[in-house]
Parts: C-alpha cells; sequence; structure tokens
C-alpha cells in the first residue's frame, strides 16, 4: 500500500497525489526528498545503493500537497533483497499520480535499461536531469536533454541541482500544478509516516554507510528492538542491533577496541536528536547473520519482506 490516505477537510480547488522519485542507484533522489521537504529525512552517502525501502515525505502547501516516495536505486537484482528493492520501486510507481525519474546523465543507456524495469506504469513522467551544478558549460546541456526528450514518454523536462536547489522550486511549482485535485492526506505540518524505529535504524545504516567501505555497508542491515522511556530519567532509550554476514565483518564494524561501534553510534545519535528534537540514549550491538540478503526468513524479520508493503 502507499501509505495511509487520511484525508483531511482542504481549500476548494486543493490538488493533491502521490509523487514516485526514481532511477538508477546514486543519482541524487534522497538528496532531491530532503530539498523539496526543506529538511533531513531521507539518509544520503555517496556510495550506490543506500537508499533501500520505499520512504513516505509529505510537502504541502495552501492548495497542493504533494506525497513524495523515495524510492531504492532501479536496477536488475542479484539478490532477493535486490528482489525486495525493485518491488519497491514498482510499488511506489503503481499507486503514484506522477513519476519523477530522475537522472545525472552520465549512464544513457543504463537510464534506458531502467526504465524497462518499471514500463507498465502509466503515471505521466517529469525527466528531472540533477548534478547540473558539475556542467561548466550549461550549453551542454540542451543536446542532452534532447536526446533523453526522444528516448521516453516525459511530460516535461528539468534540469536541476537538488545539492545547490537550483531549479527545484520551479520543478516543485510544477509538479504541485500537475497533480490532479483532491483531498489532503496528511494534516499540514506532517513530515512522513515513517515509524520513528525505522527513521532512527535508518539514520543508524547511514552511518554504516558513511564510515566503513568495501563489501561492509552492503552487508549490512539495522533493526530497533528497543524504544522506549528510562522511567527514571525521561530520556528516550533506542537499543538497535547491526546485522553483518560474517564473522569478520562484524570485527570490522566494532573496530579496534570498540572505537568503531563508538563512532559510528555517536554520529548516529546525533542525527536521531536532530530529527525527534530531542536528547535520547542509543546502545547498539553487532550480530552476525549468514547470507541474509539471500534469506527469506532473515529478511522479513530486519524489515525488507512482502509483510512490510
Amino acid at each position: 500500500m502507499l501509505g495511509k490516505k487520511k484525508e483531511v477537510p482542504a481549500p476548494r480547488g486543493h490538488c493533491s497525489g502521490f509523487v514516485a522519485i526514481i532511477g538508477r542507484p546514486n543519482v541524487g533522489k534522497s538528496t532531491l526528498l530532503n530539498r523539496f521537504l526543506g529538511q533531513k529525512l531521507a539518509i544520503v552517502t555517496h556510495k550506490a545503493g543506500t537508499t533501500r525501502r520505499r520512504l513516505l515525505g509529505v510537502h504541502t502547501r495552501p492548495k497542493a500537497q504533494a506525497v513524495f516516495f523515495d524510492t531504492p536505486g532501479l536496477e536488475r537484482p542479484a539478490s532477493k533483497l535486490g528482489h525486495f528493492l525493485l518491488e519497491e520501486v514498482k510499488a511506489a510507481c503503481a499507486g503514484a499520480d506522477l513519476v519523477l525519474f530522475m537522472t545525472d546523465g552520465h549512464a544513457e543507456e543504463g537510464d534506458l535499461q531502467a526504465l524497462a524495469l518499471i514500463e507498465q506504469s502509466q503515471a505521466p513522467v517529469f525527466l528531472v536531469l540533477n548534478k547540473v551544478d558539475r556542467f561548466k558549460d550549461k550549453r551542454g546541456l540542451l543536446p542532452l536533454l534532447e536526446r533523453y526528450s526522444k528516448a521516453g514518454r516525459y511530460e516535461e523536462l528539468f534540469p536541476v541541482s537538488a545539492l545547490k536547489g537550483e531549479n527545484v522550486d520551479k520543478l516543485l511549482d510544477a509538479l504541485c500544478q500537475r497533480l490532479p485535485k483532491g483531498p489532503r492526506y496528511f494534516p499540514e505540518g506532517t513530515l512522513t509516516d515513517a515509524p520513528e524505529a525505522m527513521v532512527a535504524a535508518e539514520f543508524i545504516r547511514e552511518q554504516v554507510y558513511r564510515q566503513l567501505h568495501q563489501e561492509v555497508p552492503y552487508a549490512a542491515a539495522v533493526k530497533v528492538i528497543e524504544m522506549e522511556r528510562d522511567p527514571a530519567t525521561g530520556r528516550l532509550r533506542v537499543e538497535a542491533e547491526i546485522y553483518v554476514e560474517r564473522e569478520s565483518q562484524r570485527g570490522i564494524v566494532v573496530g579496534k577496541g570498540g572505537e568503531r561501534i563508538k563512532s559510528l553510534g555517536t554520529a548516529a545519535r546525533g542525527e536521531i536528536e536532530r530529527r525527534l528534537g530531542e536528547k535520547i540514549f542509543l546502545g547498539l550491538q553487532v550480530r552476525v547473520r549468514p547470507n541474509w540478503r539471500q534469506r527469506e526468513a532473515a529478511l522479513e524479520e530486519l524489515g525488507y519482506g512482502t509483510e512490510e508493503r
């Protein structure tokens, strides 16, 4: 399901709808969502494959509400986890009123292959060419945009820089105008419907991706196992487990004398506190789940199963 549609009274002529942000890995989808929302919700790293699930973000203005879905990168799956990620993208597109197909223009053939993976979607599509701040000569954008316009069924094309904010407001205005007439699905002030435990787990996994390298981030998953207030202090206590596939990976995550897990925890705690607006206690443990990316039972346990949709 694409979130819970809880209709809220809205002004006459109000437009609303669901917008799927899709594209190959590492083209800037999560950065664009954060830019739309004006604050950080989606985790962002320089590594491809950071996003692993649909994340709902809500942008509300006086006469429109756009409900965005940040999605995993489009690529052919190489594991059962990969199949889950692809189904997340397809599910977002299936219920979307508008699709933003995002690219950085560096792999035109790869973009065509990515589009083929979700070709059953009937929603209108905007092409979003990201990272235009990297083009020293902006005249190079025109032939690139022309090639993309001939290759897909795009209603409109937008060159943007999600990182710098260039042209993002124009894109946001256009997509809000393109949405159908409809109610407000979420009350004003709502940012997401994601549970706090899931958001906390994602911020922990973000630090795994930022601070560790090679195969370790891709073999890691995070699950919050406890989130409750300490009755004595009133401080929120978050206990989470980081799962890896091999004992050697566990050693890397823990680090010499526990230095790496301490660093991960400190950085993740800061992000979670900013998101929740309060001080927390964060406890981390590292567990080994052999070959979890290929095991359906393990995927279900870690939140990457069909029951989570």
